[in-house]
């Protein structure tokens, strides 16, 4: 037993040695070069081989499972205190949860190596894009500077691991042609009138698809074509919609009798709400069977988005109607449309 703990405290002290070491770097790296920053790294690991940290091993907790737990279980009421959606805080779990099944150690002994390594274990057991990879990043880079502003680590080591560099996808609004292709493909459809309801809701309210699916029938005023629903953060937002959208949601709420709150429901009894996946599929069923590529609930908002700039609107009052805190979100929403940049470019220098 007794050479037991003293392996563990061998390797812990070790742990804090490379930790020390490149705590010191990091404070450095804006000071010296390439060159000197090597020289620096290989100076210390030689003048620390026999250096003792007295007050860490006994402060450490072996336990780290239940510390990694516990520090998951604070983040997560921390992002919930802030506002998260339960899908974000969802994802945030899920993500960390992977994170502790991985590791050996306390989060609060990581190091920047140990984090590219477990990257790096990410992509190849998922095979996965550099979106979701870089998606995976941001989640440990939010965990880790949440337990730097709490103090439980001093150094950040995700400050060392950049973003990674993601290809540029041409994300087209849908054309004219390709709405009507789907107008026309929702008459043929099982529950055409609720389909087509969503699908002109989507098209002219900009709204998100989890927006789209917690919706009441009390959320919307139908006598001024307009409506609230709950946004990211939890924070409440007015949305509005099209003539040609109201007299939809008027016949087809018209032909419902099932007496439930929500605005959309199942076809069939018990008609439960309808949720993002059972939307989410009918619209990209429409769109197969409508022979438009890439359909998606995402992309109907950022059709309107690129009509409402087309029109001259300008993004900072496109940006509202999205809901985006950021301009910079809403011009990634036109950025790839060239001919777009051309006409605000035109109204703003001539």
């Amino acid at each position: 037993m007794g050479e037991l703990l003293t392996n563990d405290l061998e390797i812990i002290t070790s742990t804090y040695k490379r930790q020390f070491i490149e705590d010191i770097m990091v404070k450095m790296e804006n000071i010296l070069d390439n060159t000197q920053l090597t020289e620096l790294n290989k100076i210390l690991n030689k003048n620390t081989s026999n250096l003792i940290i007295s007050n860490k091993p006994e402060n450490i907790d072996l336990n780290y499972e239940e510390t990694n737990k516990q520090l998951i279980k604070r983040f997560i009421k921390a992002k919930t205190l802030k506002g998260s959606s339960k899908n974000t805080l969802d994802y945030y779990h899920g993500a960390l949860n992977k994170l502790r099944e991985y590791s050996i150690k306390s989060f609060i002994e990581f190091t920047a190596d140990d984090l590219r390594d477990y990257l790096s274990f990410f992509q190849d057991l998922n095979n996965c894009s550099m979106t979701t990879l870089d998606n995976n990043r941001r989640i440990l880079s939010s965990f880790w500077r949440w337990m730097e502003v709490e103090e439980i680590i001093m150094i950040n080591p995700m400050k060392r691991i950049a973003h990674f560099k993601i290809p540029k996808k041409v994300r087209k609004a849908f054309s004219d042609e390709e709405v009507e292709l789907l107008r026309n493909e929702v008459k043929n459809h099982p529950n055409s009138l609720r389909n087509r309801a969503i699908l002109e809701l989507f098209l002219s309210s900009g709204l998100r698809l989890s927006e789209l699916s917690q919706l009441k029938q009390e959320d919307i005023s139908l006598s001024d074509c307009k409506g609230v629903c709950l946004g990211k953060g939890n924070k409440e937002r007015v949305f509005y919609f099209s003539e040609r959208a109201k007299i939809s949601l008027i016949e087809y709420l018209n032909s419902r009798h099932d007496g439930k709150p929500w605005l959309f429901v199942s076809g069939n009894a018990p008609y439960n709400k309808l949720g993002s996946s059972g939307i989410g599929i009918m619209i990209r069923q429409l769109g197969r069977g409508a022979g438009v590529k890439n359909t998606h609930p995402h992309r109907a908002r950022r059709t309107l988005a690129t009509r409402l700039v087309r029109k001259g609107m300008p993004l900072e009052q496109v940006s509202k109607i999205l809901g985006h805190e950021n301009l910079s979100v809403t011009m990634r929403y036109v950025e790839t449309d060239k001919e777009l940049l051309r006409l605000i470019h035109k109204k703003h220098t001539n």
